[in-house]
């Protein structure tokens, strides 16, 4: 390369032909080299979330002290408000955790977490001028509480304010309490909607398992129901417990009551094999001005994290269980339910690693573009500021459980450090004329976009699901408007 550089240059042709000679390499300019983009500036004004930890009493379902103890064990955890903290030892010594703000012993209630928990997120979620989004989720091994806690048990869902009722039934029946004793100058509607996430799919459980798909955060197509009593929030609760996909497992066994019959309440259904997130949607309209502002309180009752051997199931990679769910989804076996349910965990866990870095330097959180599942997609989504969050972590007190004990933990770290800002959760005021034009205009768009697209046989059949899901989406929303 060096005698090419510096090789004879000829100019002309025949005896005219004079010879120049090529300036030598190091005199060859290079060109300037490009500066670095100025690094974006670190946000000091964000909002850390809070997590709570519930610890699961003793001997409870598969989480007993039997079996051999692992390396790792819950040793012991502080109440205080001031000092709350989780304790975990094992050969090298104790390790303690103080991402909590605040832990849950075994005694305690459904009221007490409510107060603490759901209580500061009802008040922004009811603020009688800036009406704010929340956001809820359990995070936990399998059998350790989390849909009783979002939920409450089976025996509480045929009474109305049963003792044990869960989160979810406590804050349904707090907002309907508080805007039925606001004045007159307001009208609202109360609507519900559950949507479990499963083998990477949102499936809506009001409506038959109706196919839903995920869109910058919402839920499109999702079946939305009105209640104005708290026994329409029974009849809800009494759908999703027919329709969600549960399994009885080593970890959480199904118990069938005397007389009980399967799906009912007097029968506990085994562990949770999807992800299932419960929606109140708010809708306030001002009678003077004729705007409406639209906000949301949603409860993520996360599937049970797991390992195979805990629960004494086979290996199965996540390409074989996706194979065998697209073949038969009557032949899925609990492992392939449990390698999806972990890949899901993991890719939120990553989720929220990068939804922390992406918010410290000021960038834009968004969803996964490829290889996203509907669950991940939506929680990704979720951590971009538009609602207040906070997490709830349940811990297994069981000897053999420490692995996944510790690892509920330093998942739980995790979102203790996620920092989001606060100045995106106000709900926007829509002039209720301009929207019912809008929503009008956008359900006859769909519904032709649907009449012209073909199941199958033609390369457009590819957008069916997608647009009959539009479709069925709009054609609900201009219902409700």
């Amino acid at each position: 390369r060096n005698r090419a550089v510096s090789a004879p240059r000829l100019e002309g042709s025949g005896r005219s032909a004079r010879v120049h000679a090529m300036p030598p390499r190091t005199l060859l300019k290079k060109p300037a080299a490009k500066k670095p983009a100025p690094a974006a500036a670190v946000r000091d004004d964000l909002v850390a979330p809070p997590v709570f930890a519930r610890i699961l009493p003793k001997n409870v379902g598969g989480h007993r002290d039997d079996g051999k103890a692992v390396a790792k064990r819950l040793k012991s955890w502080s109440e205080e408000k001031d000092d709350a903290r989780v304790t975990l030892s094992d050969g090298h010594g104790e390790t303690h955790y103080t991402f909590p703000t605040r832990v849950f012993g075994p005694d305690a209630s459904q009221e007490e977490l409510f107060n603490e928990v759901a209580g500061p997120l009802l008040q922004k979620f009811l603020h009688p001028s800036d009406p704010q989004s929340a956001f809820l989720f359990a995070y936990g091994q399998t059998g350790t509480g989390k849909t009783h806690t979002i939920m409450g048990p089976e025996e509480s869902w045929d009474e109305v304010r049963h003792s044990k009722w869960g989160l979810f039934p406590r804050i349904v029946d707090a907002v309907l309490t508080t805007m039925r004793g606001r004045d007159t100058s307001h009208a609202f509607s109360c609507t519900l909607s559950a949507v479990e996430f499963y083998f990477c799919q949102g499936f809506d459980l009001l409506d038959d398992h109706a196919q839903v798909d995920v869109r910058d955060g919402d839920l499109l197509g999702r079946k939305q129901v009105e209640v104005k009593t708290l026994a329409d929030v029974l009849k809800v609760l009494a759908a999703v417990r027919e329709h969600r996909t549960t399994a009885s497992t080593k970890m959480n066994p199904a118990l069938k009551a005397a007389g009980g019959k399967e799906k009912d309440n007097k029968t506990h259904g085994g562990s949770s094999r999807s992800h299932c997130v419960l929606h109140c949607v708010l809708r306030l309209v001002d009678r003077s001005t004729r705007d409406v502002k639209t906000v949301s309180f949603g409860t993520m009752d996360l599937a049970g994290a797991e390992r195979p051997k805990s629960n004494d199931n086979g290996f199965a990679s996540v390409m074989d269980a996706v194979l065998t769910y697209w073949r038969d989804p009557s032949q899925v076996k609990p492992c392939a339910q449990a390698a999806i349910i972990n890949m899901e965990l993991a890719a939120l866990r990553s989720s929220v690693v990068q939804a922390a870095e992406a918010h410290r330097r000021g960038r834009r959180v968004g969803a996964p573009t490829q290889l996203g599942t509907a669950a991940v997609n939506y929680m990704t989504d979720v951590f971009d500021g538009r609602c207040h969050v906070a997490n709830i972590v349940t811990l297994s007190q069981a000897p053999k459980c420490g692995w996944e004990t510790w690892f509920a933990c330093t998942y739980a770290e995790d979102v203790a450090k996620l920092r989001m800002p606060d100045d995106l959760r106000s709900a926007k005021a829509k002039n209720i004329g301009k929207w019912n034009m809008q929503c009008a205009a956008m359900n006859e768009s769909a519904k032709a976009a649907l009449e012209r697209t073909p199941p199958k046989g033609h390369p457009s059949s590819k957008f069916y699901m997608r647009r009959k899901v539009e479709a069925r989406h709009w054609a609900q929303e201009a219902k409700i408007v």
